[in-house]
């Protein structure tokens, strides 16, 4: 049996340290793991002024094209616009996108769209917006609530110590995705149902406008690698 690389992308805010726990559960029977972090996140350094869509992009193609081998590639929340661009660009270094209740965005659409339109989600209702500084960033008082409300105590504390400024040049840009590159690539989703972050209707709203050929569901909040590492990994081993 080959093993099999899988390379973790963190949503917006988190960095590289979210996957602390899925890591471990992944690398195993010779499998390999790698977790990013985008610019600006994580101990990644770059000013936020100077991160674009490309550049969250950049920074995944130059992870993977040291691959010798077709990487599982995870997206979690707006990572997803992230894992569909990369695609675009190396399809033939990608055997699986999968979208952890992550943006599924069409091409010629910017994220942003969607997730104004989730009248449900609470990060919405609670997002400070800064945009002489070009960034973004929940109300950390209601992180808990929107991200991890099944999470230990410990989880909570850790995250909301490393939480990062999100910047909003990314979220608005405009997807280029074409049916050869993009859609030549084998796409799973995995739905989560008690998702206050990005609402289970608006992930399933997503799935309609555009074809994954596997679908998972997990019954927990926006982040089941804190919540439940076992059973993600569970799924992600069989791909």
């Amino acid at each position: 049996m080959q093993n099999t690389t899988y390379v973790f992308v963190p949503g917006s805010f988190h960095g590289a340290w979210c996957w602390f726990k899925m890591q471990p559960l992944l690398s195993k029977n010779g499998n390999t793991s790698i977790a990013i972090d985008l610019p600006a996140h994580g101990r990644d350094t770059t000013p936020i002024s100077a991160v674009t869509l490309d550049s969250y992009v950049d920074a995944v193609c130059r992870v993977i094209e040291q691959c010798n081998e077709p990487v599982v590639l995870i997206g979690h929340s707006r990572a997803g616009i992230v894992i569909s661009q990369v695609a675009e660009r190396i399809p033939h270094k990608i055997s699986n996108l999968v979208y952890l209740c992550a943006f599924l965005i069409p091409d010629g659409e910017p994220m942003i769209a969607t997730a104004l339109s989730d009248t449900a989600s609470l990060l919405v209702s609670n997002l400070i917006l800064n945009e002489a500084e070009g960034w973004h960033f929940p109300q950390l008082s209601q992180c808990r609530e929107i991200f991890y409300h099944d999470c230990t105590e410990e989880d909570v504390a850790l995250c909301n110590l490393l939480l990062t400024k999100e910047p909003n040049a990314p979220v608005g840009t405009p997807l280029s995705l074409t049916a050869g590159n993009f859609g030549s690539v084998t796409k799973t989703y995995i739905h989560t149902t008690d998702d206050k972050a990005l609402s289970y209707s608006v992930q399933q709203a997503m799935i309609a406008k555009t074809k994954v050929d596997n679908i998972f569901t997990m019954h927990t909040s926006h982040s089941p690698f804190l919540s439940q590492p076992d059973t993600l990994a569970d799924i992600l081993l069989t791909l």
